[in-house]
């Protein structure tokens, strides 16, 4: 299996949370106006009258809500998941200071 770091981890996050609401957009512009065209009754209750009326949502409420949840919950796991990830040197060899030469 492949083992991720926490940078790793990180990143696949924020890539998958920006995929996911570009294919949420993506989708709802790639689908006709007429579908989404479908008329639903709103209910209004204010001064002690009930009325009924006939409303258009071109655009599902869940989309917002979503576009910013999703990106702000890949955001908070990519912080936690980095917070506190000790920077390392690997690859790089410390050199003793007797070893080099002075050049004039």
């Amino acid at each position: 299996m492949i083992d991720l770091s926490d940078r790793d981890l990180a990143i696949v996050a924020i890539a998958l949370a920006g995929g996911f609401v570009c294919g949420l957009w993506a989708g709802l512009f790639l689908m006709p106006a007429e579908a989404l065209d479908v008329p639903t009754t709103e209910t209004d209750v204010g001064n002690g009258e009930v009325s009924e009326r006939v409303a258009f949502y071109p655009l599902p409420r869940a989309f917002v809500a979503l576009s910013i949840i999703v990106p702000t919950a890949a955001l908070w796991f990519a912080r936690v998941r980095t917070r506190d990830e000790p920077e390392t040197d690997e690859g790089f060899e410390w050199s003793d200071a007797t070893d080099l030469e002075e050049v004039s």
